[in-house]
Order: structure tokens, then sequence, then C-alpha cells
């Protein structure tokens, strides 16, 4: 296998700074073998994502896609929400559930095949980079074992296809940078366009390549100005369509922006602004041993990059710009979405990481140098193997299908189900009208309230989760959770499916799903269905402070407040305070952001 390529200057525009990039090499220069191995690993990848899908239900912010899929055409390209801000993504989507007639497995080839792009796109731009076929294909096994990517692969959202059109986009500009011409041009506008249609965050990006052509047009601006006609007239043509795709949006997005952002951040501060950044590399590398080796690695490759290889200099760039301009910007969300909103620089990360494995290995004796650079691949990738496993075992500790077959299944026509926010929006992707089968606590001892010696409507069906911790997990997190299982603190022992639940004392029946626990709950008036409630409530709590107990607390206090038992509703609220401090999910969460999340009171 190849070291390197050697690079062809360019004969077609005037020597600039962009020629140490070595624009003229794609996977297309890969040996026959290299070729395969490239494949081979696209093959394996696919695998691992067919194999993470079978049997997966959608969870978190794919269930916002289930939902807006249900909106016209028009209302998805004409209003922005903080689920809906991929219209153009989601409205493709709702393309594939009318052509299928479901809400199936078949919405994730889109992400899929953007995920599996993924990996060739990296091994070409770390080739451009480096003009090395291993770092290239270092690279590309990275890319295709990444705890993170492989979580995000079968995500309905637009994630992966961020980081496929941001790579794709780099690609084409080396590529125009060495080929000048109209097609080169339009080739790399419309990897621009479809970049910014698939998601906004693309602008990063975008601006990182403005940059790039501003830098280079201080060797003359006219001179530039001709040379680049054959970029600047596409990429005018692509901001009109942006503009006219997004300009209804505008409102909406200020909107939005305003109540989720934290504001201008001056440049002082700027370093305190980007303190999130520690945290979401861990989530990108896992933690431990694995993010430890990963930092080792992208201090060699930076160091790689100052010492001899100056193109990865312009990696560097690419990933510390979005930072920059989202902290300038204002935007000021929790880790998980900077992770989330950053994903486009994670393959840029992973040339570095594969650079300085490389790096590392041409220290060694030569012939030893491929053995030790494929061995420290192996490692970083054995040191994500946790992270990877434990993706697969939410659908054993979080089987919500297993769940809605149980409720389909029990419930009659009169029966509700009663759940906190982020189990009933999972379970609502399970009915066809969630709306009038699924209630929040406060919202069902409200409808009852008011007929409390009438007959009891139906029984309820109430669903919790034993931890505060729900799906979806980061890769880290989910292999945190894997090591400390079954001795997790809230978990509680199964129950008898046989007979009515025995667990410290509580008489109500208990069903268990792993993580999940449902208690069906009765009685010939609302007040005795309300009141054995209570009771069940008072022996599963028993005063402890658990984060998954806050919303069992706030409906002591609503049960209080209707069947007064003697203690203060105060009482419970104080203690529900008590567990939401003890959130690790709360203290995630920047200041201007804690009035919205303390607003939901059943989290």
């Amino acid at each position: 296998m190849s070291d390197s390529v050697p690079s062809a200057s360019s004969t077609h525009q005037s020597r600039t700074w962009l020629n140490v990039v070595y624009s003229n090499l794609s996977s297309r220069h890969l040996s026959r073998g290299e070729r395969l191995l490239l494949g081979v690993i696209c093959l394996c990848t696919l695998i691992l994502f067919v194999a993470l899908q079978h049997g997966r239900v959608f969870l978190g912010d794919e269930i916002g896609t289930l939902r807006y899929l249900k909106q016209t055409p028009t209302y998805i390209l004409t209003h922005f929400r903080p689920l809906l801000t991929m219209n153009y993504f989601i409205l493709f989507e709702k393309g594939v559930a009318s052509l299928c007639g479901a809400t199936d497995w078949r919405l994730t080839l889109l992400p899929i095949g953007a995920a599996i792009a993924v990996i060739p796109l990296t091994a070409s731009l770390a080739l451009k980079l480096t003009g090395s076929t291993r770092t290239a294909l270092l690279a590309a096994s990275l890319a295709a074992f990444n705890p993170y990517l492989v979580m995000l692969g079968p995500t309905i959202r637009a994630y992966s296809l961020l980081a496929a059109f941001s790579l794709l986009a780099i690609n084409e500009f080396f590529h125009w940078s060495q080929w000048p011409g109209w097609w080169s041009g339009v080739r790399c506008a419309a990897a621009v366009l479809f970049l910014l249609l698939a998601h906004l965050n693309g602008i990063y990006i975008v601006a990182f390549l403005v940059l790039l052509l501003i830098v280079q047009s201080l060797s003359g601006i006219r001179r530039f100005l001709w040379e680049s006609r054959t970029l600047l007239i596409p990429l005018g043509g692509v901001a009109i369509i942006v503009g006219l795709a997004y300009w209804r949006l505008l409102p909406d997005m200020a909107r939005v922006n305003k109540e989720w952002g934290g504001g201008y951040t001056p440049p002082t501060s700027m370093g305190y602004s980007m303190g999130y950044i520690p945290r979401v590399f861990t989530m990108y590398m896992g933690n431990s041993y694995a993010a430890f080796l990963s930092v080792l690695l992208l201090c060699a490759g930076c160091w790689s990059a100052a010492r001899g290889k100056q193109p990865l200099l312009l990696l560097c760039g690419a990933i510390i710009v979005g930072p920059i301009l989202m902290s300038l910007q204002g935007v000021e969300v929790d880790a998980g979405a900077y992770a989330r909103y950053l994903i486009f620089s994670l393959p840029l990360l992973l040339i570095l990481i594969a650079e300085g494995v490389d790096w590392v290995a041409t220290h060694i004796r030569v012939r030893w140098a491929a053995i030790a650079a494929w061995g420290l691949t192996v490692l970083i990738v054995a040191c994500w193997t946790p992270c990877i496993h434990a993706q697969f075992l939410h659908q054993t500790r979080w089987p919500y299908a297993e769940v809605a077959r149980f409720l389909r299944a029990q419930m009659q026509k009169d029966d509700v189900i009663v759940a906190g926010w982020m189990v009933g929006f999972t379970l609502s992707q399970f009915f066809d009208h969630p709306e009038d089968r699924i209630l929040l606590p406060n919202k069902y001892v409200s409808k009852v309230s008011n007929k409390l010696d009438a007959p009891a409507p139906g029984r309820v069906f109430y669903v919790r989760g034993r931890t505060r911790l729900l799906p979806p997990f980061t890769p880290a997190e989910a292999a945190e959770m894997n090591r400390r299982f079954p001795c997790d603190q809230i978990v509680i022992g199964p129950s008898d499916d046989s007979g009515p639940g025995t667990l410290r004392g509580r008489e109500a029946r208990i069903q268990d799903f792993g993580q999940v626990e449902v208690t069906v709950y009765r009685g010939d008036t609302a007040r005795a269905l309300l009141q054995e409630w209570h009771e069940d409530l008072l022996r599963r709590t028993a005063g402890r402070i658990y984060p998954s107990f806050q919303g069992d607390y706030q409906l002591l206090a609503l049960l209080e407040e209707q069947l007064p038992s003697g203690e203060l509703a105060d009482h419970w609220r104080l203690l529900a305070e008590r567990c939401r401090a003890e959130d690790p999910v709360m203290r995630d969460i920047p200041r201007h952001l804690q009035k919205i999340a303390q607003s939901v009171s059943f989290p």
C-alpha cells in the first residue's frame, strides 16, 4: 500500500497559497487494493447500521420529525420551531412516508446513505490534505466506527447529511481551486446549496470557504475576481435560491434565536462561552482511555501539521470557525446540542487524529510503520467498542415498542396513559391519535378533579422511567450506564407478572420493561383511583431523593391538593425541587434556558 501520492501543480491559474493542498487527488487515486479496502470498510459500517436499526424505535428529536410529517408541505416550509429546524429534510422525509405509506425504517434510508457517504468523503479530503493514502484510509476507518457518527447514522434528523454535504463542499472547493472551470464551480455551488437546504448550520462551513476566498483575494482583487468568476457567479445564484427558500422563515427564526440564544458574546468572554468544547469532545470520542488516546493523537496530528503538513492547518481553521461564530452569534445551549450542531467538525477531527496516528507510525522503523499505524487505529476502535455496544442495549433497557404493544393489548376504550413529557412524547409514535390517549399527570388530575365522586372514566396506565436519563444517550453516557447496570441506584427489581405488584409493599399492578415501569390504577370512582395512586406513590418514593422521582413528587403535590391527607403540598414540591437539583441533565442547561426547563413539571 502506498504511503503518499505526489501532487500535480495547477497549470490553469497562477499559483496561490491554496496550491499547497493536493487538490488533484481523490479516492480515484487509490490503488485497486486500497479501493477494495475502502469498500469493505463501508460495507462493514452498513451492516452495523442495519443491525443497529433492526427493531429500533424512534427516540428524542426523531419524534419531532414524525410529528411534523403529519403537517402539510406548506406548513413545513413556512414555520420554524425548535424541532422544525431542518425543514427541507423533513419535507423530503414526508415524501418518503407518502410513497411508502408508513413511517417506518424506510425513513432512515437517506440518513444512513449520507452516513455511509461520510466515509469515502473523509478519505478523499484526507488525501487532499495529506497526500497519504494510508492516512486517508485510517481516517475513513475512524469515521466508519466513531460511536457518535454511528449513533446519528440511522437517526431521522439531518445531522448525517450536514456532515456529508460539509465534506462534499470542502472537497469540491479544493477541486475547483485546482481546476477553476465552470463545471467545477457549478459542482461546488451545488454542494453548498444542498448543504444549506439540508441544515442551516452548514452556514459555518460556507463561512470557512468564504474566508478562504477572502484570504486568496489579498494577492490582487481584480485578478482574483476574474479568476474566481467561475465559482462566484454560481455561488451568487445559490445565495438567491437559499434566500428564496428561507425568507418566509426569517420571523420565526429570529424569535427562536431570541428564546434559545444567550445573546452576543464579546470577544473578551469568548473563552468562557466555549467551555463546552471539552464536554463535546468526550461525546465525540468517548470517556476515559478513548478520549485520552484521542487527545494525544490529535496533538500529534496538529504537530505534524505545524511541522510539515501545512494543508492540515486549513483543517484546523475549519474546525475552529464554527465555535467562534456560534459564540459571537450568542448560541448558548446544552453540550449535547452543541455536539449535534458541530457534527460537521467531527470528520475533520478524525482526519487530524489519523494524521497523528501516521506521524507516530513514521517514527517507528519503516518496515513496521504500516503495522503500527493500523494497530493504533484498531486500538482506538477497540476503545470505542463499549460505546457502540451500549447503543444496542437501548432496545432492551428502554423497550418502548414492547411497552406500546402491552398498552395496546391491555387498554380498553376509556383507559388513558399518563406519563411525563419525554416518555409520553416517545410513546406517541405508536398511537394514531396520541393527544386523546396520552396525558400529562397534571392534565389528567385537572380532568377528573371536578367529578371526584363520579364513576371513574377508566383505568390509568402510569408509565415512567426508572432513571432520569432518557434515551437517546450520547454513546459515552450509554457505555457508562451499561457499566453501572444493574447497580443503578434507581433500578428496582422485577415484579411478579402473575399477580399484584409486591415491590416495597406496593399493591398496584406493576409491569416491568427494563428501565420502564407501567403501573395500572383503577377505582370505582375518580376519588378512589386517585387515592390508590397517592398511596402507591408514597410507597414508591418513601421520601428518597433521586432525579427520577421529580415527577412523582410533583404529582403527589397535585394529589394532596385534591385529596388532603395532612401533608402540605409544598412539602412535595420541595422534594421535587431537591430531585431536580440532583438531575445531571439540569446541571448541563445554560442559565437562560433554566426557566424554560423548570416550566416542565413532569419532564
